[in-house]
C-alpha cells in the first residue's frame, strides 16, 4: 500500500535527519573548542562563522523534520518571509555592490585567504536571496508531477483542495 510505503520512507528520512542533527551538534562543539583555544581574533571569527553555519543547518534539519511529521505550512505562514524578501533585496544590493568593489582590488586578489572570505560573504548574500524567494514562494504541500490542475491553478487552489480533503478524512474517521 502506498500510504504504508510513504510512512516507512518518512520514518527513515526523519531518522537520517536526526542522525545528522547529532553530527551538526558535534561540529558545533568542535568549532567552539577551536574558537576558545585560539588567540587569533580573525581565526576565532572564522570558527564562529562555521559554528553558526552548523547551527543554521540544525534549524534547517529541524524544520524539515517538523514538516515531514505533519507541520503544515500555508500561504499565510509564509507571508512574513515574503515581506522580508523585499527588505532583504534593498539591503542586499548595497552589500553585493560593496563586496564586488572590494573584491576588485588588486591587494585582495593577492591575499587568497581574504579573497576567499569576501567571496564567501558575497556568495552567501546571493544564496540568501534565492533561498528566501524559494522558501516564501514554493508550496509545502505534496504535489504529484502529473497533477496538471494544481499546477495551472496555483498554490491557493492546492491549499484549499488539501484542506477540504483533510476535513473529509477527519469526518470519515470520526463517523
Amino acid at each position: 500500500m502506498i500510504a504504508d510505503r510513504d510512512k516507512e520512507s518518512k520514518k527513515e528520512a526523519v531518522e537520517m535527519l536526526r542522525a545528522q542533527l547529532k553530527v551538526e551538534g558535534e561540529l558545533i562543539g568542535l568549532y567552539e573548542k577551536h574558537e576558545r583555544d585560539s588567540d587569533n581574533k580573525a581565526m576565532k571569527r572564522v570558527m564562529q562563522m562555521f559554528r553558526l553555519d552548523s547551527q543554521r543547518h540544525i534549524n534547517i534539519l529541524e524544520a524539515a523534520i517538523e514538516i515531514i511529521e505533519g507541520e503544515e505550512v500555508f500561504i499565510e505562514d509564509k507571508k512574513p518571509l515574503a515581506e522580508t524578501l523585499e527588505k532583504h533585496l534593498a539591503l542586499e544590493k548595497q552589500a553585493l555592490d560593496n563586496a564586488n568593489k572590494i573584491l576588485g582590488k588588486a591587494w585582495v586578489d593577492e591575499n587568497k585567504g581574504l579573497k576567499g572570505l569576501l567571496q564567501l560573504w558575497r556568495d552567501d548574500e546571493k544564496r540568501h536571496h534565492k533561498a528566501i524567494k524559494d522558501l516564501s514562494s514554493n508550496p509545502y504541500l505534496r504535489l504529484a508531477s502529473n497533477d496538471m490542475v494544481a499546477l495551472f491553478r496555483g498554490e491557493e487552489f492546492l491549499e484549499e483542495r488539501y484542506k477540504k480533503a483533510k476535513e473529509f478524512k477527519e469526518k470519515q474517521m470520526n463517523s
